[in-house]
């Protein structure tokens, strides 16, 4: 992909991917956040430790874990559709190019 193009930033989708595209970037000698911006989602216990701490949405996994809607669903195949809206907000980190420290509501 940066053969062809240099985005500006990769928003992963998850931290895992996030902490794995940081490591390929920098074996590449591509430096986070000067020359590329990440972002991630789930704000992982290690997001922070990383070489450049993690910008991440964080989400309370715990609480999707519990959730029993695809149960249901499994049990009920003719259950309605619904959204589940979970409250998150943004770490910001150093991956983006931000001062660490900053947390927004979303």
């Amino acid at each position: 992909m940066l053969e062809q193009c240099r985005p500006d930033g990769i928003v992963c989708a998850n931290d895992l991917i996030a902490a794995r595209v940081m490591t390929s970037l920098a074996a590449k000698g591509i430096h986070v956040p000067q020359d590329i911006r990440i972002v991630g989602i789930d704000d992982v216990k290690y997001a922070s430790l990383l070489p450049v701490p993690l910008t991440t949405q964080h989400q309370n996994c715990g609480y999707i874990g519990s959730m029993s809607t695809m149960l249901q669903r499994l049990q009920i195949p003719t259950l309605p559709i619904r959204d589940v809206l979970l409250q998150t907000h943004t770490v910001i980190r150093k991956s983006c190019g931000a001062h660490s420290g900053v947390h927004r509501k979303s």
